[in-house]
């Protein structure tokens, strides 16, 4: 795992996670971790169904044909945000991820027509999983 790129937060800012609980999770898998790359997610252009994202997208993670990783935290605010959310996503939704992943990474070459992304949005009330393919 490396961590390519961190951004500072201002004061009413937070990720969803941390360093040290992406390590404990993902510490067996080779991957790039970018933390705030850019301050907001959006879909790549060639994105043929993009489902309905009405929350904040706190994370994003892709899968791409050559077997690269690349997990995207993204800024949110800590009023949109609370402690149980993040809990949340640390205690059950990286876990999902790790599966997803994993399941990824076991798929034989000739099933890896393009790249795959996990999108997760923060609804306000719960985190939802948006699976998307590109070819």
């Amino acid at each position: 795992m490396k961590f390519k790129y961190f951004r500072n937060l201002n004061k009413n800012e937070r990720y969803s996670t941390t360093k040290r609980q992406l390590k404990s999770v993902f510490s067996n898998i080779e991957m790039d971790v970018l933390f705030g790359l850019v301050r907001k997610f959006e879909f790549d252009s060639r994105c043929p169904n993009k489902p309905n994202i009405v929350g904040n997208v706190v994370a994003s993670i892709s899968y791409s044909r050559d077997r690269t990783v690349d997990f995207s935290l993204y800024p949110l605010l800590i009023a949109d945000y609370s402690n149980s959310a993040s809990d949340d996503f640390n205690n059950q939704i990286l876990l999902t991820i790790k599966q997803w992943l994993e399941d990824q990474i076991n798929k034989p070459d000739t099933a890896l027509l393009g790249y795959e992304e996990l999108v997760i949005e923060w609804s306000g009330k719960e985190h939802l999983l948006h699976k998307v393919k590109f070819l």
